[in-house]
């Protein structure tokens, strides 16, 4: 992720109220990943999990069903991840 996308992205996941997100963890986390990630489920399953874990937010299967399948129809923009922050809020 680019600066200020990661920027951008630690905001959102922080929020009002939220944990600390820490900054270091969250560029190594997007330091390992790959665009082919994206696309394969069970590691894109694992890269969200992470993030919640790092929110201190709870990820339940459905809202997890849901985030997969906005991948797969490319409603989520790797170029923009608000929309997946919002969904892990």
């Amino acid at each position: 992720m680019n600066n200020n996308l990661s920027k951008r992205f630690l905001e959102r996941l922080q929020g009002k109220g939220s944990e600390k997100v820490d900054e270091g963890k969250l560029r190594s986390l997007a330091s390992q990943m790959k665009r082919s990630d994206f696309e394969d489920e069970a590691k894109l399953r694992q890269i969200l999990q992470t993030l919640a874990t790092m929110s201190g937010k709870q990820l339940n299967p459905e809202k997890e069903d849901k985030i997969i399948e906005m991948f797969r129809n490319k409603e989520i923009n790797l170029n923009d991840m608000s929309s997946l922050s919002k969904l892990l809020k």
